[in-house]
């Protein structure tokens, strides 16, 4: 309880130098507790890397994320967290247990991947999920609305597909 205490008052006494600057970008986050207990606020951009503790916010990363729970809108990163989020669009390669991207272009891995938008590259992961897919999803169950690509799994479900389920592969163009 002291250490988290004495992080957050650490990381509250960079923030106010930090917001006496006021920058609108910085190559270095530090996040230990989301927003509220993070170095630079989350609408300063990060373009460099974004360490996070146990959990950062920013609006936009460009460059490494990694910890615990990265949170975002545009990501465009190498990115290996325990839980990775994004509400607007992800770009590049995430690595987690679980991804949650509103749009993706690029690669997730992870145990489950699920995109509500538009996803264009590959998912990889146990149980992978994708409104629009163009590009490949390789896992135990595979589901995609609709899909331009392959789906290599034991259930792959297309929606909008000619087939809407075949197990081991599936693909629709």
């Amino acid at each position: 309880m002291k250490n988290r205490l004495f992080a957050c008052s650490l990381a509250a006494l960079l923030s106010a130098t930090a917001a006496l600057a006021a920058p609108s970008w910085t190559p270095l986050q530090l996040g230990i507790a989301g927003s509220s207990c993070q170095i630079f606020p989350e609408e300063t951009d990060v373009v460099g890397l974004r360490l996070n503790l146990a959990a950062s916010r920013n609006t936009t990363v460009t460059g490494i994320d990694l910890g615990l729970v990265s949170l975002g809108d545009d990501i465009r990163a190498i990115r290996a967290n325990l839980f990775n989020t994004s509400e607007m669009h992800f770009s590049g390669v995430e690595v987690g247990i679980s991804n949650y991207d509103a749009a993706l272009a690029g690669l997730a891995v992870g145990f489950f991947n699920s995109v509500a938008g538009d996803a264009s590259g590959i998912l990889l992961g146990a149980f992978n999920k994708a409104n629009d897919m163009t590009g490949l999803q390789i896992g135990i169950v595979n589901q995609a609305v609709s899909l331009r690509g392959v789906q290599i799994g034991l259930i792959n479900l297309i929606d909008d597909g000619p087939l809407t389920f075949f197990p081991v592969i599936n693909m629709a163009f």
